[in-house]
């Protein structure tokens, strides 16, 4: 049984990316677009326009190539915005990384790429420099920082002479030319770089900001999220709340607490006396959020007193928000009114979404978004099935037909009559509601960040003492999932637990930390030779203590989790 969206069909302009935004902020273009809550400074739309226009022109005289691929390693500024669309201006493709990240976790992406010209914030910009100088090419870094934090590379305003030069842009093809390339793993294995083109991505943003359909947003309103720039539903729901006419507050380094001062800072009647624009417009109403980060929310009122009566609505992704939870944050803030389920995936964006009244609890993700289909199949038999039928959510529709870069074997993979496949468990019921039960892959989500197993196995079969590993999940109300570690040791070796978790969980970001590690005598295996992970999920329950003790130690770490 196919599910077609209620909604009206959206018609798809075949524009360049950078120019659908453009055509729409022009309406608001003397509003303000930023503020950057690290400098206080704010940005008209036009401003993010023309600095826009200063990168393209810049990228321009350093000769960038058509379709060549832009590496942002950053987190929200006003400079992650228009360096992103001044990429797309001249013809070119922007791939985002965290500047969190390791080195060698970085390297994957940025090989395949074969990415020369780099923008790096402060954070980010030893680790890239170091991997950047490990491949075989010529290469450009930018600071996005001051001068006395760029060791000795350009900063932005150091272009100032190569914009000056006014060189014609690359001619742009919206159907073919690739604008984005964020990396997922899809429904299983290695990540891969998704070729997203100019046309796809303005279907992407369409069908997540739908403005005849999804009225709550408010000209002049103030919104942020703690969602990271190179998540893409972190990047959809920004470019969707400028589309709006909103105002987005960026912060390089977003913590929970840093985020509730927002929340009570952007009110009615602050920066007044400072920034007469703002008026009686300014307050967040909205903000953008997973399950993990409301829990964090609500941990750290405990501690602090805010006043954030201004938030009205929250809109969560990359997790289900479970009753409990959402029962504890709306007694934590009385003043949420509604708490808005999303479903996506970074190949496809806003899968679907509660459309009818969402000021009470629902288990359900809503309803399939426009210009989309969607159907379940049978894991075993690829059967359609019917309602309440449990199987694999697939979809069609341009939003969803991205391939996979320089990988047709995969993008045909995950291809099955033009449907794709999301990976993910689910069933519809009677009214075509959606819902989502488990995950077919055996990817780890921590904190609703993807956690590849094989990673980290790798990384431990670095180790001298190491002969084989396997990493597999144990749940948590509070992260959703935690990684935990198989391994077997060399003859001849030792190693303890101790050793093995310092040796990984100082290579890799926080989300990824081993929670525990059991060293065995081998792994179980089925008479072909695969790892039986459910075995070893069952014995990773048993070998923590307790689930109450896994979460004391998240308490312990959750003030620093987005931090570090």
């Amino acid at each position: 049984m196919i599910i077609k969206s209620k909604l009206p069909k959206l018609e798809i302009p075949n524009k360049t990316f950078h120019d659908f935004l453009f055509d729409e902020w022009k309406k608001f273009k003397d509003d303000v677009a930023i503020i950057d809550n690290d400098s206080v400074q704010q940005y008209t739309f036009q401003e993010v326009m023309d600095k826009a226009e200063f990168i393209a022109k810049s990228l321009m005289y350093m000769r960038i190539e058509k379709s060549e691929v832009v590496l942002l390693v950053m987190d929200w500024s006003p400079a992650a915005i228009y360096i992103s669309l001044g990429v797309s201006m001249a013809g070119a493709a922007i791939q985002i990384v965290s500047p969190k990240l390791q080195q060698w976790e970085m390297q994957f992406p940025v090989r395949e790429s074969e990415s020369r010209f780099v923008f790096s914030d402060p954070l980010g910009l030893r680790e890239i420099e170091k991997l950047m100088k490990c491949m075989n090419r010529e290469y450009r870094i930018i600071c996005t920082g001051t001068r006395d934090c760029a060791n000795g590379y350009p900063i932005i305003d150091d272009l100032a002479f190569a914009a000056a030069q006014d060189l014609p842009y690359h001619s742009i093809n919206p159907e073919t030319d690739i604008v984005y390339l964020p990396y997922s793993s899809g429904i299983h294995g290695k990540r891969k770089g998704i070729a997203t083109t100019h046309r796809i991505m303005v279907a992407k943003t369409m069908v997540m900001w739908n403005p005849t359909v999804h009225t709550e947003f408010k000209r002049g309103d103030h919104t942020l999220t703690m969602i990271p720039l190179h998540k893409q539903c972190g990047l959809d729901a920004m470019y969707c709340a400028l589309l709006n006419g909103l105002t987005i507050v960026t912060e390089k380094n977003f913590c929970v607490h840093t985020f509730m001062t927002c929340i009570q800072r952007y009110r009615v009647s602050f920066w007044l006396d400072m920034i007469e624009e703002l008026k009686s417009y300014e307050t967040i109403r909205s903000v953008h959020l997973t399950p993990y980060l409301m829990n964090l929310m609500m941990f750290e009122t405990e501690n602090h007193e805010y006043n954030v009566d201004s938030l009205e609505w929250v809109i969560t992704g990359a997790d289900a928000v479970t009753e409990e939870l959402y029962d504890d944050f709306t007694d934590c803030f009385p003043s949420v009114k509604r708490v808005t389920q999303t479903y996506g995936m970074t190949e496809v964006g806003l899968i679907s979404r509660n459309y009818n009244d969402d000021t009470e609890f629902t288990h359900s993700c809503g309803q399939v978004a426009a210009n989309l289909e969607l159907k379940i199949l049978d894991v075993l038999t690829g059967r359609e099935l019917g309602p309440r039928e449990k199987g694999q959510i697939c979809v069609k529709g341009l939003p969803a037909d991205s391939p996979y870069l320089n990988n047709p074997d995969a993008t045909e993979e995950h291809f099955i009559d033009g449907w794709r496949k999301t990976g993910d468990i689910g069933y519809f019921d009677e009214d075509e509601n959606i819902y989502i039960v488990d995950k077919v892959k055996e990817m780890i989500k921590v904190f609703g960040y993807q956690v590849i197993p094989k990673e980290i196995e790798t990384l431990l079969l670095t180790h001298q003492a190491v002969e084989e590993a396997a990493v597999v999940a144990i749940n948590n109300e509070l992260s959703g999932e935690r990684p935990v570690a198989f391994v077997v040791l060399k003859k001849g070796q030792t190693a303890t637990e101790e050793d093995l978790k310092d040796y990984v969980n100082k290579r890799v970001i926080r989300y990824k930390h081993l929670v525990r590690i059991n060293i065995t005598q081998f792994l179980p295996r089925s008479a072909c030779g695969t790892v039986l992970r459910r075995l070893l999920g069952e014995a990773a329950v048993m070998s923590v203590a307790s689930i109450a003790e896994v979460e004391k130690e998240f308490a312990e770490e959750v003030k620093h989790a987005l931090a570090t």
